[in-house]
C-alpha cells in the first residue's frame, strides 16, 4: 500500500469512526459498520483500491447482459421485480 492509499484509507476510516460515534445506531448497525471498516481496510491492504474506486464510479450503471448472466448463474436475481 502506498502513501496515497494510506491517506485515503485513513480519511475513509475516520469518517466511519465519526459516524459510529455521532450516530445513534443499533447493535447490529454498529457491527455492520465495524465489518465495513474492516473489509475496507483489508481491501486497501491487499491492493484493491483501484477496483473499489472503479466499482464506486460505476455503481449506478446497469449490468451488461454478460454480467447479468454471470449473476444469474450464481443464483442472484437481476430483475427487481422477480
Amino acid at each position: 500500500m502506498n502513501k496515497n492509499d494510506e491517506n485515503e484509507l485513513d480519511r475513509l476510516t475516520t469518517f466511519l469512526s465519526e459516524i459510529h460515534k455521532k450516530t445513534e445506531l443499533t447493535a447490529n448497525q454498529k457491527k455492520a459498520l465495524k465489518k465495513a471498516a474492516l473489509a475496507l481496510s483489508i481491501s486497501f491492504i491487499y491492493g484493491h483500491r483501484k477496483e473499489i474506486e472503479e466499482l464506486y464510479q460505476n455503481r449506478n450503471k446497469k449490468p451488461t447482459a454478460e454480467q447479468k448472466q454471470h449473476l444469474q448463474s450464481m443464483g442472484i436475481k437481476t430483475d427487481k421485480n422477480k
